[in-house]
């Protein structure tokens, strides 16, 4: 009976201990993994700060090259960024790289807690045109045949076929002068206008005289306008990149925005696109007529460039160009197809280099209160740093 006892004592005591043991290793692993939460708490409220902070910097980032499109002489902005998780402050400085047209972007966000983030990044100014090719080498450039009759008067680009060398007619197919038609010099033009004697072609009685400013049925014509003109490819992308770059995309050629000042305008799928005067010397226009038809009113001033645009030129002569008598035209125009009417009464047009200035921004990337639409700011590639 004793042994049975002593057994029963031995064995409860036994069971304590274990429980004991088991007690003791259950609130070692509660306090560790306790500790394991408050750590991995405090690791979540660091990145969703750190993240919050490093979202204030790259807002400032933004707002900074939104600024510079409107305000190319800015140096520094500021703003705050309020959220659920955290609110804070960024502060960015906006300093030239020493590379033209090249700026450095510095921003720092900064939270209440005291969390910042820095984000450093280079963005460059580029042009619609082509950089590659300076603008069109000619008033007119037209990928197939030009009439050219009545008392037409072209004034050549005087390099564009290199320095001194003027061209004033580029094409890819046969260019046909008649009527009182001729080509000439910007100053010819300006001191008295083109004739017979200062002119580079024209027409005496019935011979055509062709000088070296019509480039005709040129083998080196390029096979991609769209490329040659804005340097992106005649494809859904290319075009996307071009779209995403215009001031507007509109379906009428009377939308008050083409009309209203400078600007880069797309108008597609339009039966009849018919403008007036637009555009000035100062405020120029790049109109894109898309799978459209183009009419120029009779005694109108465009000023800028005109590019008319058939998505199929081989599906043959689908649209229209009609410049009616008077027109002038300062700037260039540039056709991929073939369906070009001029008038034969009088009409001009004049490569007009301060238009060109204007569009490729040559005095600079802004012209004050709203930029220059013909500007677009982008990342320079490899030059985001966010760390230290």
């Amino acid at each position: 009976m004793a042994t049975d006892i002593k057994n029963s004592i031995h064995g409860g005591f036994t069971t304590l201990v274990v429980t004991l043991i088991l007690l003791s290793i259950l609130v070692a692993v509660s306090a560790f993994i306790g500790k394991v939460l408050i750590a991995d708490k405090r690791l979540t409220l660091n990145e969703i700060e750190y993240r919050v902070a490093m979202a204030a910097a790259e807002k400032g980032i933004a707002e900074a090259m939104a600024e510079l499109k409107v305000n190319p002489a800015v140096t520094a902005i500021s703003g705050s960024i309020a959220t659920a998780a955290a609110n804070g402050s960024y502060q960015v400085t906006i300093s030239p790289s020493g590379m033209a047209d090249v700026t450095d972007i510095l921003s720092v966000g900064t939270l209440d807690s005291g969390t910042t983030a820095i984000v450093t990044v280079q963005v460059a100014e580029w042009g619609i045109l082509n950089p590659n090719n300076s603008g069109p080498a000619a008033p007119l450039l037209v990928a197939g045949t030009l009439p050219a009759n009545g008392s037409i008067t072209i004034v050549a680009n005087p390099n564009g076929g290199g320095p001194g060398v003027p061209v004033s007619i580029w094409s890819a197919g046969d260019v046909n002068i008649g009527g009182s038609a001729t080509t000439c010099g910007l100053d010819e033009y300006q001191n008295g206008g083109c004739n017979k004697e200062n002119a580079y072609s024209y027409k005496s009685g019935s011979e055509s005289i062709i000088g070296p400013d019509i480039v005709a049925n040129d083998p080196d014509f390029p096979d991609d306008l769209v490329d040659y003109v804005f340097g992106e490819p005649d494809t859904a992308e290319g075009w996307a990149r071009i779209e995403s770059r215009a001031t507007a995309i509109v379906n009428s050629c009377a939308d008050p925005r083409i009309t209203g000042g400078a600007g880069v305008f797309i108008v597609e799928n339009v039966s009849d696109c018919t403008i007036g005067s637009i555009g000035s010397r100062a405020a120029p226009i790049v109109l894109i007529t898309k799978d459209s038809n183009l009419t120029i009113n009779a005694n109108s001033q465009v000023y800028g460039l005109v590019f008319a645009y058939d998505s199929n030129p081989a599906d043959g002569d689908n649209y229209d160009i009609k410049i009616n008598g008077g027109a002038k035209f300062f700037g260039m125009m540039l056709a991929n197809h073939n369906n070009i009417d001029l008038p034969n009464g009088s009409y001009a047009a004049i490569y007009d280099p301060e238009v060109l200035c204007s569009i490729n921004f040559c005095n600079g990337g802004g012209s004050g209160p709203g930029g220059n639409p013909f500007v677009a700011i982008s990342y320079v590639p490899g030059s985001w740093k966010d760390w230290e």
